[in-house]
């Protein structure tokens, strides 16, 4: 793996206050990373991180305000180059383009097309603006879609693009990029992130590129950045592609405690899995790099993060002997570490992140689930991708009903995941209570983040088989049966252990005191089938909207 693509971001959406100082700055290039991108660059613009060209260059155009904020984005930028140059490290810029904002969300076409050359000739201007006002900058990251850049649909879209299929329009409005951006930074590269679209879309387009100053940034899989799924077949196939024809592939993932996964959980800590990512990627030909997806926190003595560093000196060392690395400074008490971060990492391999996108709330999620019954939550919004290629990473990719077999497979996997994650939860207590004082605090705040994991996991899976139990007993009142005994027990048990889950508080109280008094008539009133025009507010969760 080439150091220099060892690509780090400093802080987090989560944590966008995280300083650009000597000292954090000293840690990441002690561990290992040799590029460093200047912007969180998240959707909703955490911190007031800038997001797209737009954000940080003062042009004609603009209103007052926006010239204002502009003004004091570039600054923040500059200095942080500044502090880059100081330590030796390449700096990467990321912006989505063409910018057409959020309301492609909504269905509205996007306002710049590729297809327009006058919207070409404004982002080739664009990046001459940002040579000029924000000089120093090594490389840039564009994304086409996602980070409020939206591109034509050929079935959808503009006049221009009707019938074009993407991989013969897109090219043309890199290489119009590439070849200004190597005319600012001569030894620079345009990195593109092919984000939200389809296997086919992107290999099909990378056919057609090339050239010294090109690269890709890809997520670990064509579906997302999973901690546990880092390489399938699209990731593969776009290395070898990659390797045949000189392009450098980076590729990215989760490598901190923290991430899009778990957030705003702060301590999941399973270096295990960090190690088991960049392993799985290394090893493809075509990879020359690993870049953090969602971001990093150093000065929090961060075992995943930590990781990284232990890899990068010990190229080629097992999981366990890295593990065991990691674990030295923890002395007397290493083995026990070790012990808690694999049982951290076998709960985590348990949840079943395969179902949805939506799994990755779990952070976010209410364990009182919601009355109405449980389905899964599929599709985010409408790109290629969500409507072809994800299909092969996630069970579910639209809001559809889902069968019980589906319900009941992700509720098994939900309960056994929360077994061990209750279990590392309680080794992070015991780890709190025995360490120093300076280490107390990350085992103590690992056990909150766990226990809220496994509290969550318990929710759906009583949530799934709730909702199956009042199915087969609504079928029994219907066909004039007496309800099915065991059943009926069994309700009852799973409605006990959601009051437990609940800390007996809230409305799940009223609803088991209900379903003791009179099950015929509950089944009248809750965990009845979902439909669109009457889902329930308030729960957020994977089997709730």
């Amino acid at each position: 793996m080439d150091m220099k693509y060892c690509v780090a971001i400093m802080g987090s959406p989560q944590h966008p206050e995280c300083e650009w100082s000597e000292e954090n700055l000293a840690e990441l290039w002690e561990l290992g990373f040799r590029s460093i991108q200047l912007n969180i660059a998240w959707g909703d613009r955490p911190g007031d991180e800038p997001l797209n060209l737009e954000d940080v260059l003062e042009l004609q155009e603009q209103e007052a305000k926006s010239r204002e904020l502009a003004v004091h984005r570039r600054e923040k930028i500059k200095e942080r180059v500044r502090l880059c140059r100081q330590f030796g490290f390449r700096t990467i810029l990321h912006f989505g383009a063409p910018y057409n904002g959020q309301e492609a969300y909504a269905g509205i076409p996007p306002r710049q097309c590729i297809s327009d050359p006058g919207v070409v000739g404004r982002y080739r201007e664009l990046l001459e603006e940002l040579g000029r006002q924000i000089p120093g900058i090594d490389d840039i990251l564009v994304y086409t879609y996602d980070q409020d850049a939206w591109l034509c649909s050929e079935f959808t879209g503009c006049l221009r693009c009707r019938g074009v299929a993407l991989h013969n329009r897109l090219p043309g409005f890199l290489d119009a990029l590439c070849g200004k951006w190597r005319q600012i930074s001569p030894e620079g590269i345009l990195w593109w992130e092919p984000w939200e679209l389809s296997a086919g879309q992107v290999l099909k387009t990378v056919e057609s590129l090339s050239g010294p100053n090109f690269g890709i940034m890809a997520h670990s899989n064509i579906g997302e950045v999973q901690k546990t799924r880092p390489s399938d077949l699209w990731l593969r196939n776009m290395a070898g592609l990659c390797g045949k024809k000189g392009i450098p592939l980076v590729v990215e993932l989760f490598l901190a405690e923290c991430s899009e996964e778990t957030q705003p959980l702060s301590r999941v800590p399973a270096p295990g899995l960090t190690y088991s990512q960049i392993k799985a990627v290394t090893e493809l030909e075509g990879v020359v790099g690993i870049k953090e997806y969602y971001g990093l926190l150093p000065g929090t003595n961060d075992p995943c993060l930590g990781m990284v560093g232990v890899m990068l000196e010990n190229p080629g060392a097992g999981k366990d002997t890295c593990l065991w690395r990691l674990a030295e400074p923890y002395g007397k008490k290493a083995g026990d570490v070790v012990l808690f971060w694999k049982s951290v990492e076998e709960g985590y391999l348990l949840y079943p992140w395969d179902v949805s996108w939506f799994a990755r709330e779990i952070g976010k999620a209410d364990v009182d689930h919601g009355w109405g019954g449980a389905y899964i939550r599929g599709q985010q919004c409408d790109t290629p991708s969500w409507d072809s290629t994800r299909h092969g990473i996630f069970m579910k990719t639209d809001n559809g009903p889902s069968h019980p077999w589906m319900l009941e497979d992700v509720g098994l996997r939900c309960m056994m995941a929360a077994e061990v994650l209750r279990d590392a939860s309680s080794r992070a207590a015991c780890l709190a209570e025995e360490a120093e004082e300076s280490r107390k605090v990350q085992f103590e705040e690992a056990a909150k983040s766990l226990e809220q994991f496994y509290r969550v996991c318990v929710s759906y899976a009583l949530h799934l088989r709730e909702t199956n139990v009042a199915m087969l007993l609504r079928e029994d009142l219907r066909c004039g049966r007496n309800l099915q005994e065991s059943l009926v027990a069994e309700m009852g048990e799973l409605l006990a252990a959601d009051e437990e889950n609940q800390g007996y508080t809230g409305r799940v109280v009223n609803i088991a005191s209900a379903w003791r008094e009179d099950p015929v008539s509950w089944l009248h009133l809750y965990l009845l089938p979902v439909m669109e025009e009457r889902l329930e507010k308030g729960a957020f969760t994977l089997t709730t909207r």
